[in-house]
């Protein structure tokens, strides 16, 4: 991945998790980029939404010269992208029956007052 793009792409999934309060895949993802950055800038900098320019620099000189700083970053951002990828749902009709949820390998339930569909 370009070193650019991961820079950047680290920083938007970081400043999210610090608005997300509760669980679930996608913010344990994004919680885990945070906290990576967090231990490794621990004593440089903050991180916080109004210094993202700053972050993203950080990561940039961090990672020219700590080439597994990088290769763990991408990790950590390429798990954080196939979670959000693979957490979408959608519902496409105003009676509430059609619904569709992209790579799910179990079974969809939906209940329309006491009926189910599958």
């Amino acid at each position: 991945m370009e070193l650019s793009v991961l820079a950047l792409q680290a920083v938007n999934i970081a400043l999210y998790a610090i608005d997300k309060v509760s669980g679930g895949a996608l913010e344990k993802a994004g919680a885990d980029v945070l906290g990576f950055l967090s231990k490794r800038f621990q004593d440089k900098l903050q991180i916080e939404k109004s210094q993202s320019k700053l972050l993203e620099a950080a990561i940039l000189s961090e990672a020219e010269w700590d080439k597994k700083f990088q290769e763990d970053l991408e990790m950590l951002v390429t798990h954080y992208q196939q979670v959000k990828n693979t957490s979408k749902v959608s519902q496409n009709t105003e009676s509430g029956v059609n619904i569709n949820v992209d790579k799910n390998s179990g079974t969809v339930v939906e209940q329309i007052g006491d009926r189910f569909f599958r």
